[in-house]
């Protein structure tokens, strides 16, 4: 049996809201047949009055909720019983229950949590569990007949509606604690080459890499097996782009032009338009980013401007009010309209209308800005230095926050799940892989695939798979398991 703390909550019924007082009483230990059921409320009818009260059932416990002992995870609990009425009998029905206002700080919340709610409806008890991730915001967790609870852990009971009259208690409950393990695995599929720039499908099964005077590389299977597309041509490439099914893929070269593929890589169409070019010559591209549909593109060029395509990179538009600029780095939200780019020795600046019009952000320094990454709706940031730190935001750049808990290095890439809470940054010069899951507050080394001069990575929406390159080297996948504890 686990040791767990009863938490307060309010519960809300058809508009009737009531708060209790935090239980800090510790109970003693109940064999497993004992269910010990904290009712913060009891329900007299809808309209009539809630009184805390104590009932203890002794019954099987099918589910493994035993409510034992207390401490405390967040204080600040909401339980809300989402009503309805019945358009036959015109009666209120309860077809979601949300958990809300709770903590979601890994380290003073409820974040990496696992939270049990027990509700005894019609007189049955019903079970759902939720595992709550680290995450700066707090979100709210629904508990409906679509899912047999959020999390795997205990709980295995859907809701089934139910009139609002039929729920006479409710707890809630901390049942233990849970952290990501990274599994990682090393592939020579592809050779030891100057890998320059990777990306992913939402997914993370599809994968396109590039690398200086060689072909373009692309996997099916999360990194396990590469294929080189010959049809890419061996060149120096620079950076690449994928849209979130990773069947449209944009490249650009060093000092050369702009390629673009809608067959997962198979085949490749140069772009000939004259914009790309500079007096017959290309351009120093630097990187490239992508809707998550593939058809807006934004691509910046050293000591150039910002350039962008609304059509998956046939015709191109440049944006003057970008300025020239020493452009290293730029970052997309999933529908194209918030950017974001870095110069290398500058600021950083970002851009709210598809590029049309810029704003300088991060103005107190000139630093040398390797890379930026955005979450899909753009308002969450990431950006790294070369010889310094990691810095975020969550105004779409307005603000930067230096986050001295990546500590200081030779950072070189960054990737984001599509969310902005996990984080993973490679550093360069025999250095190592970092991972965050908690939007860049903290960070842990991951030392399996060793120290190396890592100079690119990838992440899957979800931020739990992750691929990187080492500059003539290999590559390595890096999966999540979860790991529980009481």
């Amino acid at each position: 049996m686990l040791p767990l703390f009863l938490r307060a909550a309010n519960l809300c019924i058809s508009g009737i809201s009531l708060a209790a007082s935090t239980l800090k009483k510790l109970f003693g230990l109940f064999s497993k047949r004992d269910v010990l059921l904290i009712a913060f409320f009891t329900l007299l009818g809808v309209g009539g009055v809630f009184a805390a009260s104590l009932i203890t059932i002794s019954a099987p416990n099918a589910q493994g909720a035993g409510y034992i002992a207390a401490t405390s995870c967040d204080d600040a609990v909401t339980i809300k019983a989402l009503t309805a009425t019945d358009a036959t009998s015109g009666q209120l029905y309860v077809a979601t229950i949300a958990l809300s206002d709770i903590s979601q700080n890994i380290s003073t919340g409820c974040g990496n949590k696992t939270m049990e709610l027990v509700l005894k409806i019609n007189g049955q008890l019903t079970y759902a569990s939720w595992d709550i991730p680290a995450e700066s915001l707090d979100n709210i967790f629904n508990f409906t007949n679509a899912t047999s609870s959020i999390s795997d852990y205990y709980a295995n009971t859907a809701l089934t509606a139910f009139k609002a009259d039929g729920l006479t208690n409710v707890a809630i409950a901390k049942i233990g604690s849970f952290s990501y393990a990274w599994n990682w695995t090393s592939s020579s599929s592809a050779g030891s080459r100057q890998w320059t720039s990777i990306a992913s499908s939402a997914d993370g099964t599809k994968l396109a890499m590039t690398s200086a005077g060689d072909y373009i590389f692309t996997s099916p299977d999360s990194g396990a097996t590469w294929v080189a597309r010959t049809a890419s041509g061996q060149r120096q490439w620079r950076s690449i782009s994928s849209s979130a099914d990773g069947t449209k893929l944009a490249a650009t070269i060093f000092n050369g032009t702009i390629f673009t593929s809608a067959d997962s890589g198979i085949s490749w169409q140069e772009v000939t338009q004259s914009i790309i070019y500079n007096s017959g010559s290309g351009r120093d591209w630097r990187a490239i980013a992508s809707s998550a549909d593939g058809t807006k593109l934004v691509a910046v060029a050293r000591d150039q401007l910002i350039y962008t395509s609304t059509d998956s990179g046939n015709k191109w538009g440049v944006r003057t009010a970008s300025g020239i600029r020493t452009w290293q780095t730029v970052a997309s939200s999933s529908d194209g309209t918030k950017l974001a780019a870095a110069v290398n020795g500058g600021y950083i600046y970002t851009s709210d209308d598809s590029g049309d019009t810029w704003s300088a952000r991060k103005t107190d320094n000139n630093r040398s800005w390797q890379q930026i990454t955005s979450s899909a709706d753009g308002t969450k940031l990431a950006a790294v230095e070369y010889g310094g730190y990691v810095y975020t935001s969550t105004d779409s750049g307005v603000n930067w926050t230096q986050q001295n808990g990546s500590g200081w290095h030779p950072w070189f890439a960054i990737t984001s799940s599509s969310d902005g809470t996990k984080l993973a940054a490679t550093a360069y010069d025999n250095e190592w892989i970092y991972t965050s899951d908690d939007s860049g507050v903290t960070w842990t080394k991951q030392s399996d695939p060793g120290q190396r001069n890592w100079y690119t990575i990838a992440s899957s929406a979800n931020g739990r798979k992750l691929i990187a390159a080492d500059y003539n080297g290999n590559t390595y996948s890096g999966v999540t398991t979860k790991v529980r504890s009481n």
